[in-house]
């Protein structure tokens, strides 16, 4: 009886226990103290949100494409290479995009129906970025300013993606004026109707052109001249009578206008022979591999043209043009700064800087041992 009152006892004294255990775990999650403390994060450990949004709000990266402003193909007529052929030529050695510009017409693709207004000739997710194009070719005689003893004019004007189409070849030439800006205009006309950036190619093919010319269609609207057509070195190099294409260049600049250099191949036949291969020089655009970025970056000079030299950086940074050239081309490489037409001696080295100046250009120029060159658009202050 006395074991059975002990072990009662004991059971009480449990279930006493545990009420008082109950009513301080009650008193302790009472709405009346404070919440927990919130661990702080050190810098280090805390969430940018911006580099950790979704990869879908961040558009492709901007890098190094290379394409050719110039190209040819059979419905040139001075070309028997398919337009799909000339694709698949600069497709399988790399470039990123080109523009096809046949004598005075707009070649398409077969493959593929451009909707109304495309600057392509087919779908850009396919590959090589096909741009359309059309090279406004004219060959009178007697312009003024006159050219060489032939008489021979050669006004040849490239529109770099326009939107407008047409069938056929395109009649467009000012056959009246005599006057060299006069036939130019007639190209920029061209511009105004079917749209697309205006470059004027080998501007001294049979000499003629000037500085006061050069100036005067930049100031109506041509963006782009060719500094370098490789078909046409002894012409791009001027002579004793006449100044070279890199010289024009300058003093248009020099004259305050917006001019940017470019340098093409202006291929016409893609077998390793003929008189006008393929491949032997380029433009290089900083810009996102997307058909209208590509043509606001040409449009605003964010790229180089280059018979061969590679480079991995050309831009303005805290008020100085930085040239850098690419590791490969490095060591037999040399860079040369023009400020405002007076070009300083190249140096040789990888990098470069110079300052922007206060009122003018500066452009530059990278060499290699072999000649192949690089130009680096002239940048100026806002």
């Amino acid at each position: 009886m006395k074991r059975a009152l002990v072990v009662i006892d004991a059971l009480v004294l449990a279930v006493v226990l545990a009420v008082v255990l109950a009513v301080v775990l009650a008193a302790c999650t009472s709405s009346e103290l404070p919440p927990p403390a919130t661990p702080k994060l050190s810098v280090d450990a805390a969430v940018d949100p911006i580099a950790d949004a979704p990869e879908a709000t961040a558009g492709p990266p901007e890098v190094w494409l290379r394409g050719s402003t110039h190209v040819h193909a059979a419905p040139s007529g001075d070309s028997s290479t398919p337009v799909v052929d000339v694709v698949r030529w600069y497709e399988s050695r790399g470039y990123d995009f080109v523009m096809i510009t046949d004598h005075n017409r707009i070649s398409e693709l077969d493959e593929w129906a451009p909707t109304v207004g495309a600057t392509t000739l087919r779908d850009p997710s396919a590959g090589l970025i096909v741009f359309s194009g059309i090279e406004l070719t004219y060959n009178p005689n007697g312009c003024v300013p006159a050219g060489d003893a032939t008489g021979n004019c050669r006004i040849h004007v490239n529109l770099l993606a326009p939107t407008g189409r047409f069938a056929g070849r395109l009649e467009w030439a000012d056959r009246k004026s005599p006057e060299r800006v006069a036939k130019y205009q007639a190209a920029l006309n061209q511009q105004t109707r079917l749209g697309g950036l205006a470059q004027l190619n080998h501007p001294q093919w049979h000499w003629g052109m000037t500085a006061e010319v050069l100036t005067e269609v930049a100031r109506r609207g041509m963006s782009l001249v060719e500094i370098a057509n490789v078909q046409f070195d002894n012409w791009n190099a001027g002579d004793v009578a006449h100044p070279s294409t890199e010289a024009l260049w300058d003093a248009a600049l020099a004259a305050g206008v917006t001019l940017w250099g470019v340098a093409s191949d202006d291929s016409h036949h893609y077998d390793g022979g003929g008189r006008y291969p393929a491949g032997g020089a380029w433009i290089a655009v900083r810009s996102r591999r997307e058909p209208q970025a590509i043509l606001d970056a040409i449009a605003a000079g964010r790229f180089y043209a280059s018979t061969g030299v590679t480079l991995v950086r050309a831009e303005v940074v805290a008020s100085e043009l930085v040239v850098e050239v690419a590791p490969e081309d490095a060591s037999t490489c040399s860079i040369a700064f023009i400020e405002n037409g007076h070009r300083f001696p190249a140096a040789p080295g990888r990098i470069a800087r110079r300052t922007v100046p206060a009122s003018g250009y500066v452009r530059a120029v990278v060499t290699r041992t072999d000649g192949k060159q690089a130009w680096v658009q002239p940048a100026r202050r806002p």
